[in-house]
């Protein structure tokens, strides 16, 4: 992708060009950094955040790991317990699976997802970006520091996407979902375990890792109010002597509307990845594996300038598949 530019005195008013621009360096944003850098585009990735611990269980899929190889890599780096333990909302109901996956801090999988890409010649501002705006054909993005030209955005900056909000509009609260949990000691033994709720759509995780746990609870964002009470009661049933390291809360991608994925997430100089595109499991909320494909489709549709077909692309990959599984909740959740 070659990119020109007629350089008027109001362009270079504007600040510093870089094209392209993504703004968030998790996995989304750090991976289409790593595609781009392999096909000879230089992205410039604005995070202020790294290195970071991110609210989230860090389990890494088999499915995952079928599509991007790479993941396997990290397996030792993890928690890989040789179970995964279901339990029915009634406890009733206990199902022991092998466990093909495994489960990483999201503070180490980040950094090495960036290490791919700034060591193949993407680089990483450590910046804030406080607002973007459309000047003429161009994007103007301001941080803390300076002012930055681009042809070409990219939203990778999560569920509050400042690029998704200048562009598609903001994520509804229907379709957002919110969790809440600790990053605690003492439950390393456990099998990677999901404990489903009765009367919610949502469940509990354990997931062991390498020195720690993250136990949490997700679900829709209108059971917000009673999540943290759910999550307690099990944790003093089942794991009375675990030990807080620190407690987390944060909204993530949760579509319970079919709808929401008609949604464009791409125009003619700006494109969405990640949580900034909504795209996670709307059932299960798995988002690492949809961050990556997302990335991934990106960087396809970026380097053959060809950003219009990112959003036929990634329908027909997951996007359709995401719009049935809105209409399965009551199914899969046993309401």
């Amino acid at each position: 992708m070659k990119l020109f530019y007629i350089l008027t005195p109001s362009l270079i008013s504007m600040g510093k060009i870089e094209d392209p621009i993504i703004v968030g360096g998790g996995p989304a944003g750090a991976y289409c950094a790593f595609e781009l850098a392999r096909k000879g585009v230089y992205a410039a990735v604005l995070d202020p955040s790294h290195p970071r611990e991110k609210p989230c269980g860090g389990g890494i899929s088999p499915s995952a790991i079928e599509r991007f190889p790479f993941l396997g890599e990290f397996r030792s780096k993890g928690g890989t317990p040789a179970t995964l333990k279901i339990i029915s909302s009634t406890n009733q109901q206990i199902a022991l699976i092998k466990n093909e996956g495994f489960n990483l801090s999201r503070q180490f999988l980040d950094e090495q997802i960036v290490k791919m890409a700034t060591n193949n010649g993407a680089k990483l501002i450590n910046e804030r970006v406080f607002a973007v705006q459309r000047k003429q054909n161009f994007w103007q993005i301001k941080t803390d520091r300076q002012t930055m030209t681009t042809r070409i955005l990219v939203g990778a900056d999560g569920i509050r996407s400042l690029v998704r909000r200048k562009t598609v509009g903001h994520i509804s609260r229907k379709n957002l979902g919110l969790a809440y949990g600790y990053f605690a000691t003492g439950t390393e033994n456990e099998p990677t375990t999901i404990k489903f709720v009765a009367g919610i759509p949502g469940y509990i995780w354990i997931f062991p890792r390498n020195n720690h746990s993250s136990i949490g609870i997700g679900s829709e964002l209108k059971y917000g109010v009673a999540l943290k009470r759910i999550l307690d009661e099990f944790i003093h049933s089942y794991c009375p002597k675990m030990k807080v390291i620190s407690k987390f809360s944060a909204m993530f991608p949760r579509a319970t509307d079919p709808d929401f994925f008609t949604l464009p997430c791409a125009g003619n100089n700006w494109i969405l990845v990640g949580d900034a595109a909504g795209h996670a499991d709307p059932l299960t909320g798995e988002g690492i594996l949809y961050a990556l494909w997302s990335g991934k489709l990106a960087a396809e549709v970026l380097t053959e300038d060809k950003l219009n077909s990112y959003d036929k692309l990634w329908r027909e990959q997951y996007g359709n598949c995401f719009k049935k599984r809105c209409t399965q909740r009551n199914t899969f959740y046993g309401k």
